[in-house]
Order: structure tokens, then sequence, then C-alpha cells
């Protein structure tokens, strides 16, 4: 009961915290956006337009205040889900209609290249075991392929794509597939596969999750009451797996800023649904509405994730609860 009442408070703590934060951070996102240069009135207005139809959609989207009170009352509207209408991209359309779609894309696209990336280093990380000098050529490879930053890995990946269809498939007579060329809109699942492997290879975060899953394999391996347990005959799965669900669920959420950072030029250059492209297009075209509630969302996801892991944490780990009290 009192592990449970513990559990139930640093949650709540958590939330408060989670809270404040994006509090603080929608503020950033909204003054920073609505102190850009120019006027995004004057950007979805053709010339001549008279001045009082210029007030009217000023009013209507709250550009006419002052950046804080504006910020207050897009606080409240937001509160409840309203985060306003597209002044361009899609005018007149809520932009939670167009966003959460979008945003669900994101998810799984940035969710699955986690997921995959923290499987296939568990996987080599089982291999490799213990670090030895024989091994150097392989990670050395390894650290020169996925140094690039997601975005360069992204157009090296649709140029190879590219390449290697028209050699192989366009000039052999074959029927080209409906994603080719790259980029180029289709409903193929192919081009969503690309953007979770170029994720995966890009920014450096195959072998930093590499390295962290492989250092805690081996600390668990290595600990005594992994050897005690060795010792007696029993079996040492169960309690391995016990033991590393807290740092891959660390390390799940320690990395999912870097992968939605990523995700937003890897998407434009898959021509990809996602939140990213509706990001980049939104900015190009001034939007500001769409622009600051799918930067609210995305660092609502990387607070929830973060809140989800310290509760995981929390409920697996009895030393979580009694560290913070």
């Amino acid at each position: 009961m009192n592990r449970l009442l513990g559990l139930v408070l640093l949650a709540g703590r958590r939330l408060a915290g989670g809270l404040l934060l994006l509090v603080g951070a929608s503020f950033l996102i909204y003054f920073t956006i609505r102190s850009a240069p120019g006027d995004a009135i004057d950007a979805i207005t053709p010339m001549g337009t008279p001045p009082e139809v210029k007030e009217k959609l000023a009013a209507d989207f709250g550009l006419d205040q002052p950046p804080l009170a504006g910020y207050v009352t897009w606080l409240g509207r937001s509160a409840t889900g309203d985060f306003g209408e597209s002044l361009v991209f899609a005018p007149g359309e809520q932009v939670m209609t167009i966003a959460r779609p979008a945003f669900k894309l994101t998810l799984l696209v940035s969710g699955g290249a986690l997921l995959l990336c923290l499987f296939l280093a568990t996987a080599l990380a089982v291999v490799l075991g213990e670090p030895s000098p024989r091994q150097q050529l392989l990670t050395g490879a390894l650290y020169f392929v996925t140094a690039a930053p997601a975005f360069v890995a992204a157009i090296f990946f649709s140029q190879g794509m590219n390449a290697f269809v028209r050699r192989f498939v366009e000039d052999a007579g074959y029927d080209t597939p409906p994603w080719y060329p790259i980029p180029i809109y289709s409903e193929s699942v192919m081009p969503y596969f690309f953007a979770g492997i170029v994720l995966v290879a890009g920014d450096g975060l195959f072998m930093d999750m590499l390295n962290t899953v492989r250092a805690e394999i081996l600390a668990v391996r290595n600990a005594q009451f992994i050897a005690a347990i060795r010792a007696k005959g029993a079996s040492t799965l169960p309690h391995t797996f016990r033991n590393l669900v807290v740092p891959f669920v660390s390390a799940f959420a320690a990395r999912l800023p870097v992968v939605l950072g990523g995700v937003v030029i890897v998407e434009y250059v898959f021509t990809l649904d996602g939140a990213g492209y509706l990001l980049l297009e939104a900015s190009k075209q001034r939007d500001f509405p769409v622009v600051v509630g799918l930067s609210v969302l995305f660092t609502l996801a990387i607070i929830v994730m973060n809140l989800l892991a310290d509760v995981v944490r929390a409920a697996v780990d009895p030393r979580e609860v009694a560290r913070n009290g």
C-alpha cells in the first residue's frame, strides 16, 4: 500500500512538473513565432486588401493582441483542445483536425524506428558480448556509417535507392515500384519503412543506443546476484530481463527528442504526410496557428514519454519511489 501511494505521488509530481514545462515551452514557441519578421495576415491576403478586412482576420485569429495577451487567450483555448484555425495551409480548418492524423503518423514512424533501433542494438550487443580488439573494425565501420545527420542519410539513401531501381529494374525492362522515384507521393508503405531505416542510421543514434544497451547488458550479466543465481543452477533470464526493463525504457525516452528532431526533414525527403512535413510546409506559408500547434504537440509527446518512463521505472524498481521521497 505504501509503495502504491508513493507511486501515485511520484506520478502526480511528475505530471505537475510536466504541465509546468509544457506551459513554459508553449510560451517560448508562441512568443518566438509571434516575434518573427513580417505579418501573417499580409502573407494570406492579396495586395490591395482593405485594412478593415485585415483587421477582422487579425481579430479572428487573435493576432490583434500583444504577444503576452495573445498567449493567455491561446492557452485558454488550447487547454480545451482548440488550437485555432489554419490561416494558409487549409484556411478555416481546425488545427487539430489537420494535425491529429499527421502527428499519429509521425509518432508511428518515430516510435517504430526507435523500437527497431533498440531491437537491433540489443541483438548486436548480445552477439558481440565482451569488448575485444577484434571488434574494433566492425564498430569503427558502424560509427562511420551512422555518424551522418539524418537528413544527409535520407538524401544519400534516396539517391542510392533511385540509382538501384533505375539500374536493376527500369533499365532491365521491369515495372518500377509505385514509390519510385523518391521523392514522390505514394500510398505504398515502403517510404515509411525507408524513413525508419534512415532514422536508425542517422544522427549517430544506432551506435549511441548500442553502447548504452551493451553496457547495461554487461553490467547485469556480471552482477553478483546473477552469479549467485547461476551458481544455484537456476535460469538467469527472468532476472536479467527484469533488470533491463528500466534502462531500456530510459534509453527509449532519452532518444525520442533526437528522432522527433530528425523526422521533420526525413518526412520531407520521402514526402510523407506526417507532422514534420506539415510543420515545414506551414512554416514556409507562415501559417502561425498550425506551426504553434504542431510544435506544442512535439513538445507534449516528449514530456508524456518521459512521464511514462518515470512511472515504469518506479513501478519496476521500488528504489525509484524511495529516492523521490
